[in-house]
């Protein structure tokens, strides 16, 4: 698939996503007289938490430059009242934009062998409004937060086994490249809760970094010689589209 395919793609599945979860935040408040009087109430009280997977897609050009990002999203939501649903979010997500492997020697003389592992990751934190349109176990929402977010690359050694069950161990990564900023999201999300406390959580996300300094994959050099160098330094709007699919767990 060629980069233009590719965006005219990803922006397709952007509209579809888009267009569904609205569709169902609009349609599902106004369901029938019948079956609002059957759907027992699940007004969220307190605080409730969430935990999920999550995928994004780089926008424009940094969309370009990485191939997608996955990582996951956690935080709590203060409902202060029992007459509104409106209430206090706050969200840390942490994003792998891109990685790669680079096999080299742990050892001098090369007795054991192992991988230089390069990560390229954001780390976001973020606080704000959320307001929950309707009380049924069904509970279409919108929130948006704000808070401090940093693009960063690291570097580290991996050493596996050579059985297959033997597991993997990792030196704590050197980070070479950080770029520290203001970010902001805004999101539409539904919750279906399936108990009293537990429910499945979908969301629907723009993420906003605006203008950073990042690594891709293949910029940060590793060198004969042993020392590391960056060889390209990216600078642009670096915003993304995420979905979060995840548990959220209701009152406590």
């Amino acid at each position: 698939m060629t980069p233009m395919q590719r965006v005219r793609t990803l922006q397709a599945l952007k509209v579809v996503a888009i267009a569904v979860v609205l569709g169902l935040c609009i349609l599902i408040p106004w369901s029938s007289p019948i079956e609002a009087q059957n759907a027992p109430e699940r007004r969220p009280i307190g605080l409730n938490s969430h935990m999920a997977f999550l995928k994004s897609e780089g926008l424009h050009q940094f969309g370009e430059l990485s191939d997608g990002g996955y990582g996951a999203n956690a935080g709590v939501t203060w409902m202060p009242s029992t007459t509104s649903n409106v209430g206090l979010r706050f969200d840390v997500s942490y994003t792998i934009y891109g990685s790669e492997s680079t096999p080299t020697c742990l050892t001098t003389p090369c007795w054991i062998e192992g991988d230089l592992v390069t990560r390229n990751s954001i780390f976001q934190v973020g606080m704000g409004p959320e307001w929950t349109m309707s009380n049924g176990p069904i509970q279409p929402y919108l929130y948006a937060t704000a808070g401090p977010s940093s693009f960063f690359t690291t570097l580290g050694a991996r050493h596996c086994g050579r059985r297959v069950y033997d597991d993997c161990s990792e030196t704590s990564p050197d980070t070479y490249q950080s770029d520290w900023g203001l970010a902001w999201s805004t999101g539409v999300g539904l919750r279906y809760h399936f108990s009293k406390f537990f429910g499945l959580d979908l969301s629907y996300t723009y993420q906003h970094h605006g203008v950073r300094d990042y690594l891709t994959e293949g910029d940060l050099a590793l060198n004969d010689d042993g020392t590391v160098t960056i060889d390209n330094l990216r600078h642009s709007s670096a915003n993304s589209l995420g979905f979060q699919i995840g548990l959220n767990i209701n009152g406590f």
